[in-house]
């Protein structure tokens, strides 16, 4: 009696735990006249990866993945360089979560003066 309590409790506190746990952040492409940014998420196939790419690339972005590994259909570990306008930017993660998004941000890609972020992302004030 004693061990069916203790079983049914365990579980119950397992279910608890898996409920809390954060669901991979998707991911976002927003492009902008005033920004271009991205956020890559678990969720992207190598498919999307390369479609970000593309992308990107029409405004003048070379993007390139040097590291990517996949736990059966999640990302787990994104490695990515970016340049742009003479600057270049590498990041990488192995997509722990962190309250924060995880990618590149440009504020005024259209100006010389424009600023880049690469790697986790603070809050949006462009």
């Amino acid at each position: 009696m004693i061990y069916s309590w203790t079983l049914a409790g365990i579980i119950l506190i397992w279910m608890s735990m898996i409920q809390c746990m954060p669901e991979p952040k998707p991911h976002q492409i927003i492009m902008e006249d005033h920004v271009m940014e991205v956020h890559f998420g678990r969720k992207m196939s190598r498919e999307l990866l390369d479609s970000v790419r593309n992308l990107v690339g029409q405004e003048g972005v070379v993007l390139n993945y040097p590291e990517l590994k996949y736990d059966g259909q999640l990302l787990s570990k994104l490695a990515f360089t970016i340049q742009f306008k003479g600057r270049q930017g590498v990041a990488s993660t192995n997509f722990v979560y962190r309250g924060k998004p995880f990618g590149f941000r440009i504020v005024n890609p259209k100006s010389d003066g424009f600023v880049m972020t690469v790697g986790e992302l603070s809050v949006a004030r462009y």
